[in-house]
């Protein structure tokens, strides 16, 4: 190959990986939605019908734990903005968040008779951003 067909080479290889990367960054913030955010919080009676209801829709059967947010896209965004407290790459929310975590009470037989024990809280939250979104809730505070 000639020195300019290695060149093109490299220079589709940088385009492609420069059209790949804000895609996936994308794509991480909705799975960051999907798997953390009900707003407005679904409405099925106590904490405990709540989980057993919502984490099967979210697609978390039997999963172990997982925090609900009861917040908007842009309230999500604005943690990490520059209001956001970043120490150690971790980011902590300004804002209080009502919240509802799930955890595993027991596992039965089949994977879809697992049950949770739902906890209703408000809190501070820590997320990883990634170009100015969550992509990964962390704890509350």
């Amino acid at each position: 190959m000639s020195p300019s067909g290695y060149t093109l080479c490299l220079l589709l290889l940088v385009a492609a990986v420069w059209l790949w990367l804000p895609c996936c960054e994308g794509k991480r913030f909705r799975r960051f939605l999907r798997k953390h955010q009900d707003y407005p919080k679904s409405n099925y009676g106590d904490d405990n019908n709540y989980c057993n209801n919502v984490m099967p829709l979210k697609g978390m059967r039997c999963r172990r734990r997982n925090t609900f947010i009861h917040a908007t896209q842009q309230q999500l965004r604005f943690i990490c903005s520059p209001e956001g407290q970043i120490q150690n790459g971790i980011t902590t929310s300004r804002a209080i968040f009502s919240i509802t975590t799930c955890k595993r009470k027991r596992r039965g037989w089949f994977r879809r008779q697992c049950r949770y024990k739902g906890k209703s809280k408000t809190r501070k939250i820590q997320v990883l951003c990634r170009k100015g979104r969550p992509v990964r809730f962390l704890s509350h505070l």
